[in-house]
């Protein structure tokens, strides 16, 4: 699946994403996740924490379809705007879900129910930290750059173009959809509100989602794969 994505928008996400700032202690804890104590540090960069079971790969191998979850999306407390209506929290939502739908629409059954040789994958954005954006008198909003792609067009609304978005925690956990188990679970911290230099945007979670879920999908595509036939999906950016 090709995407063309602005040099200036994937330079600065890649520069994020190999320098995302390490917790000093725990994960932050939405309540998303089942189970926070069983996250590590990774020894990949691109990630804060993960979790996975010892028999991941055997149990993705055998899944015949995949049930990808409606985000959910958690706002900080002390963000400074809390104004998000429901109506925007859709189109943002089902914009995230469609990427990751995108990614493995090609190769395996999307199923809407839970059923044998299914896993569900779960996803949250939250510590959603928002901010809105300064105005200028005569000239009105900050202008803003965006991914303009099919997969992408309905995050154009008005919201994302007049609401910054500076900080958020990106969660995700795939589990067994007959059994309930958890086979595994990821952590990634976007942004940072108190620099400037480092806040992220829409845009920016856009390109992190994209890139994600192509490894995802590389992931379970090895898990059926012989191990010398593997693809590093690392080198998916």
């Amino acid at each position: 699946m090709s995407r063309t994505i602005p040099l200036v928008t994937l330079t600065s996400f890649c520069l994020l994403l190999f320098h995302a700032p390490v917790f000093a202690d725990s994960p932050p804890e939405s309540g998303f996740l089942s189970d926070y104590s069983r996250l590590e540090s990774p020894e990949v960069e691109w990630l804060d924490y993960i979790y996975t079971t010892d028999d991941f790969s055997q149990q993705i191998a055998s899944a015949e379809a995949i049930i990808i979850a409606q985000p959910e999306i958690f706002l900080a407390p002390d963000s400074k705007y809390k104004g998000m209506k429901p109506d925007d929290m859709k189109v943002i939502t089902e914009s995230m879900r469609q990427l990751v739908v995108e990614a493995f629409a090609d190769g395996y059954q999307i199923a809407i129910s839970p059923g044998p040789n299914t896993v569900t994958i779960s996803m949250a954005f939250s510590n959603l930290h928002l901010k809105k954006k300064p105005r200028i008198r005569g000239v009105g909003w900050l202008p803003h750059v965006y991914l303009i792609t099919s997969a992408k067009r309905s995050l154009l609304n008005e919201f994302t173009e007049n609401i910054l978005l500076t900080e958020l925690v990106w969660e995700a956990e795939i589990t067994n959809s007959e059994t309930g188990e958890v086979l595994g679970a990821i952590l990634l911290k976007l942004g940072e509100r108190k620099d400037k230099k480092a806040f992220t945007s829409w845009d920016e979670l856009v390109v992190a989602l994209s890139i994600a879920s192509e490894r995802f999908r590389c992931r379970f595509d090895n898990a059926s794969l012989a191990e010398s036939a593997r693809r590093d999906c690392l080198e998916i950016t």
